[in-house]
């Protein structure tokens, strides 16, 4: 992940789900600098009492290109300037080789839910190829598929902002064989998705840590949206509870141009012969997913 205010929220509801058991996380640069994302990481965990889950600092950049990052969304401290306190450790480097030694050892039984740009994940099945087919599953936040009124991009008019930051790296995991559960703007845009200010007032009547950490990232994202938006929720949500969730088989194509559809993530029906090599999210069953999300963060 790259945290990011909604990776931050993502994170928060996987520490709460007992679905889940969280070997580590990995970062990657994008909505941040590296050193921001690790950061911002290890801030969440200290500051909700988890400080004991490994994090492990990955790519600085892209695979083929220069980072823009997204301060203007998430702030300049990627974090909503929620000034929650400095880190008392640092992230341990090594992202790749932590994820490779979790797949050899726990082979298909690991699901990696991936909220923020695939760099880390397109290493990773470069340099040991075999391990796209020895993972469960990958849980994906990115792409605008088009197949809602709502799957349009967010980085271009074509592109949605993970993808678009490394295209190529996308193009590899998406080429990879991995199995892929892809959560894109098509749902994550769609204002059924997102929090209102009567929905956000059920955190302020928590005393939890997690609660009042997502209270302050809803009051920055209110004063400059409006509203709260999940993305990253989102796809931690689908890895826990998929079947909230409702799903179609494509074959998707990403583009690497340097042109407005770079990042662009196109999918079509497999041709004769051919297999889908991913299946997009394009509804949910809207009220379940954020009662999820408020009830556990707020318990």
């Amino acid at each position: 992940m790259d945290p990011g205010t909604d990776d931050a929220l993502a994170l928060l509801l996987a520490l709460a789900s007992p679905e889940l058991e969280i070997l580590g996380v990995t970062t990657v640069a994008g909505n941040s600098s590296l050193d921001k994302t690790s950061r911002n990481t290890r801030r969440v965990l200290e500051y909700v009492g988890r400080e004991g889950v490994p994090v492990y600092s990955g790519s600085s950049r892209p695979l083929a290109r220069s980072l823009s990052t997204a301060e203007h969304v998430h702030g300049s401290d990627g974090l909503g300037e929620t000034g929650i306190p400095s880190p008392r450790e640092d992230a341990r480097e090594g992202a790749v080789e932590f994820l490779a030694t979790q797949i050899y050892e726990n082979r298909g039984e690991i699901t990696l839910i991936a909220t923020g740009p695939l760099t880390n994940l397109a290493v990773l099945f470069a340099r040991y190829p075999d391990l796209s087919a020895a993972v469960e599953d990958v849980v994906l936040m990115g792409g605008a598929y088009f197949l809602t009124s709502y799957g349009r991009g967010n980085a271009t008019p074509l592109s949605e902002f993970n993808i678009y930051t490394d295209p190529e790296a996308a193009q590899l995991v998406f080429n990879s064989g991995a199995p892929l559960h892809c959560v894109g703007l098509d749902v994550t845009a769609d204002p059924r998705s997102h929090l209102g200010q009567g929905e956000i007032d059920v955190l302020s009547g928590s005393r939890s840590l997690p609660a009042r950490l997502a209270l302050m990232i809803a009051r920055y994202q209110l004063d400059r949206f409006g509203h709260m938006e999940l993305h990253d929720v989102m796809a931690m949500a689908a890895a826990i509870q998929p079947s909230i969730f409702r799903w179609v088989e494509m074959r998707v194509e990403v583009l690497t141009n340097s042109d407005v559809s770079r990042g662009a993530t196109v999918p079509r029906r497999p041709g004769l012969g051919e297999q889908p090599n991913a299946r997009i999210c394009v509804d949910a069953e809207w009220r379940g997913f954020k009662e999820m999300f408020l009830a556990r963060l707020t318990e």
